[in-house]
Order: structure tokens, then C-alpha cells, then sequence
């Protein structure tokens, strides 16, 4: 069994409501699996050009029940601005640095992690445009 992670963006109402995003528009989701906040906080720490930190997890808020089934945290803002100022040029670089902070985790490799940066970053952009916060949601 696999943990589903879909990092989504959405007017903060409706975000602890995602449950598996099926009322939501696609473009405004980027469906993965595997990336828990651990990664996702190890992800942050690539974006702020600094060593890996366990004190990053708690910047990824919990908006939902902890006895949950399904676990919605927030992303940070900064994360999200990072996110979106990836250009093409750069996402190489960046799936590199992301495969190499979740190796010991994940051991996806650079080109596993282009599709996922590029995609990132343009529902980065998106969230950027409408206006909209950007969350990670997981489920078993």
C-alpha cells in the first residue's frame, strides 16, 4: 500500500475539503505519490538554499484531524514563491537537488523528479494568478 500526495492549491475554505481532489479542477492539482510533509519540508529546504532542518516540518500546518484518514497540511509561502519562480532552465538543477535531499527516503532519480518540478512550478504560477494557497494532502 502507497501513500497518495497530491499537492493542490484552493481558497483555504475549501482545502480541508480536498479529499482526493474530485470536485476540484485538475489544473489546480498535481496528483504524486510518496511525498509526504518530510519530504515536502526536505523540498523546502532546496528551495531556501539551506541544509535540511527536522524543525522544517512544523511549517507545514495540519488543517485537518490528526485521526484523520486523509492528512491536509499548508505549504509555506515561500515554498510556494519558490516553486513558481522556476524557469525551465533550472529545473534540472532543481530535480537533481530534490532527488538528492530525499535519496535516503525516496531514491528517485533527477529525471524522476523534472516532471514533478516543472509541474510544481506551474501550479505554483496558478495559485500565484487566482490568488489561491497551496497545500499537500496525503491519504494511505
Amino acid at each position: 500500500m502507497g501513500i497518495l500526495s497530491d499537492f493542490f492549491i484552493a481558497d483555504p475554505t475549501r482545502a480541508p475539503n480536498y479529499a482526493g481532489g474530485d470536485a476540484f479542477d485538475a489544473a489546480d492539482q498535481c496528483q504524486l505519490k510518496s511525498i509526504t510533509p518530510l519530504q515536502a519540508a526536505q523540498f523546502l529546504a532546496v528551495l531556501r538554499g539551506r541544509e535540511y532542518d527536522v524543525d522544517l516540518l512544523g511549517e507545514f500546518q495540519l488543517i485537518t484531524p490528526e485521526d484523520a484518514e486523509e492528512w491536509t497540511t499548508t505549504v509555506p509561502q515561500d515554498m510556494l514563491e519558490g516553486l513558481a519562480r522556476i524557469g525551465d532552465v533550472e529545473i534540472t538543477d532543481i530535480a537533481a537537488q530534490f532527488a538528492q535531499a530525499t535519496a535516503e527516503e525516496l531514491g528517485w532519480s533527477p529525471d524522476d523528479f523534472a516532471p514533478i518540478v516543472a509541474d510544481l512550478s506551474t501550479l505554483a504560477r496558478r495559485a500565484a494568478e487566482t490568488g489561491k494557497e497551496m497545500y499537500l494532502w496525503n491519504s494511505l
